[in-house]
């Protein structure tokens, strides 16, 4: 069997209430064991986005298990757990992505090698029923279980350090190519999207990615009431706030750092604008839902794929893209330009005095919690002053270049 056969495929259950779950197929089949795992983590409490986590490892364990050629199924209901060895050459294969053999980060093996162990547990148990009336092999199969899971917890604690390099935003020559690319003007051949109200929805959901340094969760979960656009200042505001129940998506946005307003420069204060009251107005459905970003097809707010969606779309139009553009990436670019002009701004600074000036600028325009030795005479107010100070000072100088673009 060829390793294309196991994917993930989306499957509505419309007996309980029209869920869709993201489950482990094989051959175009749902595979039993992770569907009867994912509903029963369903019917634990457990959220769509985290079953959604569950069977993407199960999908990775399964690979292993093919390339290796461990029938793990029928291992489990023989009641013959992994080998250590196994268990070895699992956690060396939990610690790459596939499709580009990069080390992966510490949380995510970890959460690898966590999920693969809870499926083995429910499979282990499930056959381990078999059992019951035999207490000798009962016995002999649950010491059998706790080596496997021994293993399992070695690798899981064992120090892991992924020598990855950081991603990074674009380079300033591909940051003036994407603005460039995502103007909307009807004359504009490089931007990918046919229809002037797409090209309007995505480019301002794209800046707000790259110029206001959010998150893809945050930025979908933008409501119109989140903005002030009027007035001396304008501003939007990003909330962080528990599991959202209003967003009609199978996959829900979450914000996963810490409150935050984002100041916004006239130029793209003035583009929220004109998308809000002369372009969303144009998509279906608009005015029964108060999120920012809104589907053309449905008229409900966009799904958490959509902006990896909008950005794979550009990359097959603009090559030279690839590898380098995704939403976190777009994050990872505001960081660059405020870095940039943080240095500018502290420049007359120490290099010790300019770390201790940006480090409190950066954790607040990030969302983040302070987690570095900060003097504590730097108060909210000051941060946040001149937080947005930089903010409008990237914003400004990418309109700068915006503008001359369409001139």
């Amino acid at each position: 069997m060829s390793m294309s056969a196991y994917a993930l495929t989306t499957v509505q259950f419309t007996k309980v209430g029209g869920i869709k779950l993201k489950l482990v197929a094989i051959n175009g089949q749902i595979d039993l064991f992770a569907g009867a795992y994912a509903l029963q983590r369903f019917e634990n409490g457990l959220r769509i986005n985290s079953i959604k986590a569950d069977q993407t490892v199960i999908l990775h364990l399964y690979r292993f298990c093919e390339i290796n050629a461990i029938e793990l199924i029928q291992r489990i209901a023989d009641q013959k757990p992994l080998k250590i060895g196994e268990i070895e050459a699992f956690s060396s294969f939990c610690c790459c992505t596939r499709s580009t053999g990069v080390p992966v980060n510490a949380a995510w093996y970890a959460a690898r090698m966590r999920g693969a162990m809870a499926f083995i547990h429910y499979l282990w148990s499930f056959y381990q029923d078999n059992l019951q009336a035999d207490c000798a092999a009962l016995q002999s199969a649950l010491l059998r279980y706790q080596r496997m899971k021994a293993g399992f917890d070695l690798y899981a604690k064992s120090p892991y350090k992924s020598d990855r390099q950081d991603k990074i935003g674009l380079a300033p020559a591909l940051q003036a190519k994407f603005i460039s690319i995502i103007d909307p003007s009807p004359s504009n051949k490089l931007n990918p999207w046919k229809t002037s109200k797409v090209r309007w929805r995505n480019c301002a959901l794209l800046l707000l990615l790259m110029l206001g340094g959010n998150r893809k969760g945050e930025t979908l979960l933008l409501k119109l009431n989140h903005f002030q656009l009027s007035g001396h200042r304008k501003y939007y505001d990003i909330f962080k706030v528990g599991p959202v129940a209003d967003y009609p998506r199978s996959e829900v946005p979450s914000v996963k750092t810490l409150g935050r307003q984002i100041e916004l420069h006239e130029d793209l204060a003035n583009l929220i604008e004109y998308y809000i009251t002369q372009v969303r107005v144009l998509f279906t459905g608009w005015k029964s839902t108060s999120y920012l970003f809104i589907s053309y097809r449905d008229g409900l707010p966009l799904s958490l794929q959509t902006p990896n969606a909008i950005l794979n779309e550009l990359t097959r139009k603009h090559p030279e893209f690839k590898g380098l553009l995704s939403p976190h990436r777009l994050r990872n670019t505001f960081h660059d330009l405020l870095d940039t002009a943080l240095d500018l701004k502290f420049k007359d600074q120490s290099p010790l005095s300019r770390t201790l000036l940006k480090s409190p600028i950066q954790e607040a325009a990030g969302g983040w919690v302070r987690n570095s030795q900060m003097p504590e005479r730097y108060a909210k107010g000051s941060i946040q002053r001149k937080v947005r100070a930089s903010q409008v000072l990237i914003q400004q100088q990418a309109f700068h270049a915006f503008k001359a673009g369409v001139e």
